[in-house]
Formats: C-alpha cells, structure tokens, sequence
C-alpha cells in the first residue's frame, strides 16, 4: 500500500531561521542556529562523514539556469525531486525557498519562475525519496548522547513544526537505551550505527532512491541549540526508566519534558488557529496549546511555562524554548481539553507533569 504524500508540492521557508528572526526583535536575544544555509555545504559534510545521501545538482547562480539545463537535471536525478533555493552569499532580503517532492519537470520550472530575483539565488536540485517508510530527526551532543524522533510516511515538515505525537530513540556512544515506537526496532538499529559516535543534528529517511530502499541524510548542522542536550537526555532516561509514574490526584496532565525547568501560574488556552486568544494572555500565565508556533513569540515573552498536545523533543519550537529557558512540556494530547482558564498549576518539566495547586 503506497505511503501518502503529505508533502507532494510543498513550498516553504526554513521555520527554524524564521523563528530567530522573530526572537531576535522580541527578546533581543539571537538563536545559537545557522543563519543561512548552503545546502552545497550540508551534503559535503554528509560526504565527509560518510553518510549516505541524495544525489543533486547544484547551479551557482539562477541566471545560468534555462529550462534545458533544469530539464536535464531532473532526467539524470530522477522523479520526484526537490530544488532548494539559497540566497548567494552577500545578498540581502532573500529568504531560502524549498519545494518538496516534485513529481514533474514541468512543475518546477514552474517553481523557479515564481523566485524573486533569480539570478540571486543558488539553485540546488535534489532527489527524493519516494514512498517513505519513516523521516526523522536526531540530535547528539558532544558528549555522544543522543535523542531521536520519527514520523512514519512522508511528514517531515509536520515532525519539524510539531504538528506530530512522537516518543523518542534514546542512546548513547554504548547502546540504545530507549527505543521509539514509532518505527521498528531493526531501522533504529540502522540509524544508531550511522550516528552513535557523530555530534551534531541530523535529518534522515528511509524510502527508495534509484531503485533502492535506505536510509539517507538529507540535512546536518552543528551549532550549539542543537548540540546542548545532555541535560535534557539524562532527563529523558530517567523519565522513560521509571518503573512507575508517580500516582498523585492533583496531576491533571502528563507529557515529554522538551524544555527543563518548573513554574507556577494561571493556565490560559489559546489554540494556534485563534489568533484573537493570544490578546487575552497575561504576564507569568501557563500558555496551554496544541502546538506552538512562530506567530505566538510575542505571547512567549510574557508566559512561564508552555504546555502542548502535540510535538516532540526535537522540533523547532522545542529547540527555542529550551534557548529561551521557557519550561515546555510537549505531546500530552490532551492538554487543551483537561486544562481550564484560570486553573492555577505547577509545570514540572523535569517529571513532565501539571498539577492543581489547591487555592
């Protein structure tokens, strides 16, 4: 049965630079992440490496592309593919451009007459896997521990915007220590003997590329908000290796610790969707929502905690909480319909737990 093509034709930004932009002009604080990203450069740490990855062609400038060129291209890389588009170097007010799974040269030639400015931008082509099993991301730090989340079929951009459940892969330079259940255990085995003794952050799949079922790395990068997780990796062992979770009346709901830290407050829920509820949030409130988003940064400043039905460890709205020292905990699936306005709770984002604090 063929896997859904949730991202067939997908265009997008890069969220997590969008997220620093916006932190930068609300807190006057700057992200530890790429400020730009050259996929040439990715792919050629890839090799380095010695990770498997996708096959592309890259044109240095957009003016040196005509349809012939592109064309030819997408024919020696094969269907579907993608094309990425990087602001050159110097240039300002471009942002990078995807378009994800291609299934045509038609449709992307299309894409590219739709660039601002062209000729300022590098043009990437790429292959794509087709018919994923499972995507992922996989964070390491330096001391070699590592967090791993999976989303099954084609829906990486829902993994990296937290828009998905997941649990993760816990390991380390030794061994696995826990495993996800999102996907088999043979394919994380996989995954743990290309990455156990590398650091950095990584994103991968597993689908058929020339024929050929594997698993590829399509991105990599080593900054700091990526690399800084030993606290929350020890966190995370302890959580999964407790025998039983502590049984108490006033925990109302649970999730995945994704950002270390407790605070106390009045809960508001304000849903992604409903813009208008993000008015009625107070300074040092519990923001409870289904997943977190770039347009709630103003919301952020005020807030003491954050608690979502979806999301996982290793999103991007994780990865900014924990760069801004926000308490998160992520994917209780029901923290929207159990937590009320005005309710007045105690995050605990070491045990994952919110508690009714009595009046």
């Amino acid at each position: 049965m063929r896997i859904s093509t949730d991202q067939k034709g997908l265009q997008k930004n890069t969220s997590i630079q969008s997220w620093g932009q916006l932190i930068e002009k609300t807190f006057n604080q700057s992200l530890r992440i790429e400020t730009r990203k050259d996929r040439e450069h990715i792919y050629s740490l890839l090799v380095e490496m010695g990770l498997p990855y996708e096959r592309f062609i890259v044109f240095k400038s957009g003016s040196d592309l005509t349809k012939e060129k592109f064309f030819e291209a997408v024919g020696d890389l094969g269907i579907p593919y993608w094309i990425s588009a990087t602001p050159k170097i110097g240039v300002e007010g471009l942002s990078r451009i995807s378009k994800l799974r291609l299934e045509s040269s038609a449709d992307g030639w299309q894409f590219l007459g739709t660039l601002p400015r062209r000729e300022d931008y590098k043009i990437i082509v790429m292959q794509y896997a087709d018919e994923p099993d499972f995507k992922g991301i996989v964070l390491v730090s330096k001391s070699f521990n590592g967090i791993a989340d999976f989303v099954e079929g084609d829906r990486h951009y829902q993994l990296t915007s937290g828009l998905t459940m997941t649990d993760p892969m816990l390991f380390n330079r030794e061994r696995i220590i826990h495993y996800s259940q999102k996907i088999d255990k043979k394919h994380q085995d996989l995954l743990y003997s290309y990455v156990s003794d590398k650091a950095g952050h990584f994103e991968f799949q597993y689908g058929t590329i020339e024929k050929i079922r594997s698993l590829t790395f399509f991105d990599y990068n080593d900054e700091p908000a990526y690399e800084d997780i030993d606290s929350l990796w020890e966190d995370l062992v302890v959580y999964f290796e407790e025998a039983s979770f502590e049984q108490a009346k006033d925990i109302l709901v649970r999730g995945l610790p994704a950002s270390l830290g407790r605070a106390s407050g009045v809960c508001r829920v304000a849903l992604s969707s409903d813009l208008e509820s993000f008015n009625s949030i107070e300074e040092g409130e519990v923001l409870v929502t289904d997943v977190t988003t770039p347009e709630m940064t103003l919301i952020m400043k005020k807030v003491c905690a954050i608690v979502t039905d979806l999301g996982g460890v290793t999103s991007h709205a994780a990865i900014v909480c924990r760069e801004l020292k926000i308490p998160a905990i992520v994917g209780t699936k029901n923290g929207t319909a159990v937590l009320k306005n005005g309710q007045r709770v105690e995050v605990d984002a070491f045990k994952g737990t919110i508690k009714l604090i009595s009046s």
